[in-house]
């Protein structure tokens, strides 16, 4: 986290109340990666997943990517009813003598029971996130701070069945969570119909969790409860753009080009591939229904998704992984330029064939797109200028370059009205949409 984020995401960490014990609910990709970034940063963490062989195999890629040492602590002061593994930190004490102690300390009535946070990483549907924090908030002996990681479900309807609803909050990563030095921090509100009463997020817990993603390394950026919230509305037209390129006849690499001259990290098909072809799908379909007149959805993704190539997790989307998630070449796979050519359309059909003028002008349509969508997400409230800045240098791994160091001023009004009218099928450029 830079000083200047710092400075507009003022957090208290003074408490008398020791650092919360961390349960990773979703041994998935992204809790994995998680669960890997708590390690790095010296925190131990307990990784749970109701399934056994999926705990099991992430269990072996936390430890490689880690240095971590893994054992069957128990989870004090809690009940978790599904397999648990304890991870601590390569420079910590031995685990199981550090266990030992906590229990003779908490036997002899000499320690307090630990408070939880806990962080659910699991499948990107309301009904099975809503089961699982009903059962989950009744297994710690304190109450825990109980947070989610979806990029696209609403946190007030996730918490709408706890018994606590204001110990629930969104706590937001991005994948590739080591890179990302942001995290979102999703409080809801909403009010009892019953009694009245405020049911949202407790003060405390936005603080635990903004504490927390400090802990982390990460810049806290506080949002509102909204449509894809910050990140995910950025992210949507913007892979929504690329995949509607590649059926344009736009060559992948070009596009991947582009991408990078704008500022971006990777290519926005590995990004696709990291989050899940699935939860891309999901994220950008919330997006689109709540901001129809902002993207028309490419039919690639969804091609994908029912062909269940979901990218890093099973080995293949965009492009083919090995084992250990890393990608095996720099072309996209045949079955992507199969489905690009099914869905071909003429919209770029006058596009630069220089590669240099390509590139430029596939950087100025990326810009064009998050720029008009981060007027949009200041224009709606959702967050202000300076967290949306940070949301997209932290949360999107945007790169500030020395003609232009800041995110929203990478081209011009008159530039995007020139875009806008070169290219009048492309609503996430259209300027008045």
């Amino acid at each position: 986290m830079t000083e200047e984020e710092e400075k507009q995401n003022p957090v208290d960490l003074n408490s008398n109340d020791p650092a919360h014990r961390v349960l990773l609910v979703g041994a998935g990709v992204v809790g994995r990666a998680i669960a890997v970034e708590h390690l790095r940063s010296g925190i131990e963490v307990w990784l749970a997943d109701q399934d056994e062989s999926t705990l099991r195999q992430s269990c072996d890629l936390v430890l490689r990517e880690s240095d971590a040492v893994a054992d069957s602590a128990s989870p004090w002061g809690a009940q978790i009813p599904i397999p648990v593994v304890h991870f601590s930190p390569p420079e910590e004490a031995s685990p199981s003598s550090l266990e030992d102690d906590e229990f003779r300390k908490l036997a002899s009535g000499t320690a307090p029971v630990p408070r939880w946070l806990l962080i659910e990483s699991i499948a990107e549907r309301l009904e099975i996130k809503q089961a699982f924090f009903s059962e989950a908030e009744r297994w710690f002996e304190r109450e825990a701070v109980l947070t989610t990681n979806t990029s696209t479900l609403p946190i007030a309807s996730i918490a709408a069945k706890l018994r606590s609803p204001g110990s629930l909050c969104g706590l937001h990563f991005f994948m590739p969570v080591s890179q990302r030095h942001a995290a979102e921090i999703i409080p809801h509100h909403c009010v009892d119909s019953s009694t009245g009463k405020d049911v949202g997020t407790h003060d405390e817990v936005i603080r635990t969790c903004c504490a927390h993603a400090v802990r982390l390394g990460k810049s806290p950026l506080q949002v509102r409860d909204a449509p894809g919230f910050v990140v995910n509305r950025l992210l949507a037209p913007y892979l929504n753009l690329a995949t509607d390129l590649l059926c344009g006849g736009i060559d992948a690499e070009s596009i991947r080009q582009g991408a990078l001259r704008y500022g971006m990290p990777i290519s926005p098909f590995e990004l696709i591939d990291l989050i899940g072809t699935r939860t891309a799908f999901d994220g950008g379909r919330i997006v689109w229904s709540a901001f129809p007149n902002r993207m028309d959805p490419s039919p690639l993704l969804p091609a994908l998704v029912k062909r269940r190539l979901s990218g890093v997790a099973c080995g293949e989307g965009f492009y083919q992984y090995d084992g250990e998630g890393n990608r095996q070449s720099d072309q996209v796979t045949p079955t992507v330029m199969e489905l690009a050519s099914k869905y071909r359309h003429e919209f770029f059909a006058n596009f630069p064939a220089e590669p240099e003028h390509r590139v430029d002008l596939l950087a100025e349509l990326f810009a064009a797109v998050i720029q008009l969508e981060a007027t949009a997400i200041e224009r709606d409230g959702v967050a202000d200028a300076a967290t949306v800045a940070s949301a997209i240098r932290g949360g999107l791994g945007w790169n500030a370059t020395a003609r232009c160091p800041r995110p929203v001023d990478v081209i011009s009004s008159e530039r995007i009205k020139e875009l806008a009218e070169r290219f009048e099928n492309l609503k996430s450029i259209q300027p008045q949409s």
